[in-house]
């Protein structure tokens, strides 16, 4: 699953993949990367000349790492960490959606803790 997550996060167009030939610390840096780009996003939710671009670009960015996220679930090796891996990114991509349009945020604080626990998850494994 790691190489298959470090590919595809390769392949992203606006995301620049770190360099590195392990999957675990590959893995780490990418929800960093989605942590700081929600980050952004919600310190940037209010609409304003100075905050849209912030706003959009980050949205943007946490949107292709959540769908390479999901795209690099092994849903054969673990049904039930796949899926509650795959419920925790969906949540956190409808949050976002929402909070965009509504410039409020609200369910992206939850999603963020949950993230934040897998990362540190990864991090102790690694």
């Amino acid at each position: 699953m790691n190489n298959k997550i470090a590919n595809l996060y390769k392949n992203t167009d606006t995301i620049k993949a770190p360099q590195t030939d392990n999957p675990g610390a590959m893995l780490i840096t990418i929800f960093d990367e989605l942590l700081n780009s929600i980050n952004v996003f919600q310190s940037n939710i209010i609409p304003s000349s100075d905050t849209f671009r912030k706003k959009s670009s980050s949205f943007s960015k946490a949107l292709t790492i959540l769908y390479t996220l999901q795209g690099s679930i092994d849903f054969e090796k673990d049904l039930g960490v796949a899926k509650s891996l795959f419920q925790i990114y969906e949540y956190t991509r409808v949050a976002l959606i929402e909070e965009f349009k509504s410039c409020k945020i609200d369910r992206s604080i939850k999603a963020v803790n949950a993230l934040s626990e897998i990362r540190e998850s990864w991090s102790s494994i690694d």
